[in-house]
């Protein structure tokens, strides 16, 4: 803790990118819901390792006193994490998310999918990634759009539309067929909360746009400054069931940690190990695939990042007491000696 706010310190190192980013601040937020926080989000460029750990100081924007604790995820994040942990004389204590592709004793803990395939004394396995999906945020969401989702009443499908990826690839083939479903859905006077991701093709974004522009039960949201302000958390919110592409494991639990039924669009490609994701969400009644119908079921939200935080907070203070308890004994042997 902080001894000037009295805050439990939390620096966030990601890479820039939004699905690294969600999953770094979801910890960080998840850990603020169960004692009072300060964070610092860092950006982190892509040194070698070999400089980091055998620099004498830290980068410029790295200053003292060392926060009690460092998220990171992302390989750009790894070369600073192992540094700080370094610099700090291992009291900062490290949180990498995501398998690091290194030992995992150079971490202090890692919070990995159960898809990684990781295992290791120092490593909680989840479902998916962690998020920034909560009960607040999603609330919040739903009052600031409120008078804009009332131009659109339910049944509101939530579609969220990934793209290519290692892979995966959103063919032209599959968009036409995708697109054939949700133009039969909006024919059928279900409001349709449509939004894509940094991977979706262009010639998808295009379509969307010219099939849905004068459609009035259809909210299309693009990451462009003219769409306005980010509606994602509001369609989260308030759909009755989400359809998300088989692309992006961040995205599937997203919708999964918002207690809504999703339908899964799958791409073309070979899902590796994602397969193992895709199955555990289908077992555990989260995922259906998508016909071009739409259904709901009983869904509880799934709870993987509140359960991450707290695994985190008690192998910080696991430590913490171990530390001390050291202390306490090198003090009694000076005493005595």
């Amino acid at each position: 803790m902080s001894k000037t706010s009295g805050k439990f310190i939390i620096w966030t190192i990601g890479d820039g990118r939004a699905g690294i980013e969600n999953q770094i601040q979801g910890l960080a937020e998840s850990i603020g819901n169960m004692l009072p926080v300060e964070i610092k989000n860092f950006t982190a460029p892509r040194p070698s390792l070999r400089s980091l750990v055998t620099a004498k100081k830290p980068l410029p924007e790295m200053l003292e006193p060392w926060p009690d604790m460092v998220i990171g995820c992302g390989q750009a994040s790894i070369p600073y994490m192992i540094a700080i942990r370094k610099w700090s004389d291992g009291k900062t204590f490290t949180v990498q998310l995501q398998s690091p592709r290194r030992k995992s004793s150079l971490f202090d803990f890692i919070v990995a999918p159960h898809h990684d395939r990781l295992n290791d004394d120092n490593v909680l396995s989840i479902i998916g990634s962690t998020n920034r999906i909560s009960p607040k945020k999603l609330s919040e969401s739903k009052e600031k759009f409120k008078d804009k989702i009332s131009d659109f009443p339910g049944p509101r499908l939530a579609v969220i539309i990934g793209g290519n990826s290692k892979r995966h690839r959103l063919t032209k083939e599959l968009f036409k067929d995708l697109m054939g479903k949700l133009l039969a859905l909006s024919g059928q006077n279900i409001s349709l909360l449509i939004t894509t991701s940094r991977r979706t093709p262009g010639f998808v974004k295009r379509a969307l746009r010219r099939k849905f522009k004068k459609s009035k039960n259809v909210w299309l949201w693009i990451n462009s400054k003219k769409d306005g302000d980010n509606p994602y958390f509001a369609f989260l919110s308030v759909a009755n069931a989400v359809v998300v592409t088989s692309d992006s494991t961040n995205m599937l639990t997203d919708a999964a940690s918002a207690g809504k039924p999703v339908l899964m669009f799958r791409l073309d490609g070979n899902d590796g190990k994602f397969s193992d994701l895709h199955e555990e969400l289908e077992k555990q009644n989260y995922v259906h695939p998508f016909t071009g119908a739409i259904s709901t079921w009983p869904v509880e939200p799934l709870n993987e990042t509140k359960r991450a935080a707290e695994e985190v907070l008690r192998r910080y203070y696991s430590k913490l007491k171990s530390a001390q308890h050291q202390d306490g004994d090198n003090s009694a042997s000076d005493i005595s000696g």
